[in-house]
């Protein structure tokens, strides 16, 4: 594969990844619930994937590490309720951009764990990023506060869950990115059903809604995370990441441009600190293997 194409597949899972605050609003104007909707997205994308896995003869993890993988569909559950229910109480664009201070959590938690060490350009460079935070929450937000909470927790959750992730790649068991792909989401799609079972289920109640709900499994999850581990590859971890700051800014401006949703400059120049930011991050020379950076990035590719 070319690296031209290569940078073209990760790109268009940014895309993808991006877009999904756009599909979930269009599904929730249909009157699918939360938890209806988490439930499809994940049943369908596995159903997906699950073939692929299949054909290709990949093995499943074992194990601890199988144990692993499905603590982290746990997570990624609280994380995608969290995410999607503040959708309900805040602007797409706003959430985006909050869900996007995970980057940051994860370098501040590497650090009290030990596994990174300080210098002054990452110190810097956080400083930058809580600035961002406060300029964009001090500005007029399309929000409420529970919408605001429960973005900044989704974020928290994934920083744990990408944690977790590198944690399961540097393990002695060879396991298949698209197999542990898998198992996450086979686990997030019985979660969630149960979620959905648990509070009713409220299905689309037209055409629209289902090709919005169809629009999250396949184009923003499935599709999405196949181009980005096939771009990886040729990329690396580490410029994919860079690559993929385009998510945020893909989620704000289409909320800008199809839901109509408005954007104030501090809103603007806060999103710009943040992502300058965690572009910077991102560029950082690794402190460990490669293989750990690649498991981070693979986890954060199921978002």
């Amino acid at each position: 594969m070319s690296h031209r194409r290569a940078v073209a597949l990760v790109l268009l899972s940014a895309v993808g990844f991006g877009s999904m605050a756009l599909f979930a609003k269009a599904a929730y104007a249909s009157g699918v619930a939360p938890s209806t909707l988490l439930a499809l997205r994940f049943v369908l994308a596995a159903l997906m994937l699950a073939p692929v896995v299949w054909i290709k003869g990949l093995q499943l993890p074992r194990g601890r590490v199988l144990a692993g993988y499905i603590a982290m569909g746990c997570m990624y559950t609280a994380q995608s309720q969290s995410y999607f229910n503040g959708l309900l109480h805040a602007s797409s664009g706003l959430v985006g951009l909050l869900l996007y201070v995970y980057p940051v959590l994860v370098t501040a938690l590497a650090l009290a764990f030990g596994w990174e060490k300080l210098d002054r350009r990452m110190l810097v460079l956080m400083l930058v990023a809580v600035g961002g935070m406060a300029v964009t929450l001090g500005g007029e937000l399309q929000g409420k506060p529970i919408g605001i909470a429960l973005a900044l927790l989704a974020a928290a959750i994934y920083a744990f869950y990408i944690l977790l992730g590198n944690r399961l790649s540097r393990s002695r068991q060879d396991t298949h990115p698209m197999a542990a792909c898998v198992v996450i989401m086979v686990t997030a799609a019985v979660n969630n059903t149960g979620l959905a079972m648990w509070n009713g289920v409220a299905l689309p109640d037209g055409a629209g809604g289902w090709l919005a709900v169809a629009a999250i499994a396949l184009f923003s999850t499935a599709m999405a995370v196949a181009c980005f581990l096939s771009g990886v590859k040729e990329v690396g971890a580490a410029q994919a990441s860079i690559l993929s700051t385009l998510e945020p800014v893909v989620t704000l401006g289409l909320g800008v441009a199809m839901l109509h949703e408005s954007v104030s400059a501090s809103q603007l120049l806060g999103g710009a600190l943040v992502l300058t930011a965690v572009v910077l991050l991102a560029q950082r020379p690794p402190a460990r293997p490669a293989a750990g950076a690649t498991g981070a990035r693979e986890a954060s590719a199921l978002s």
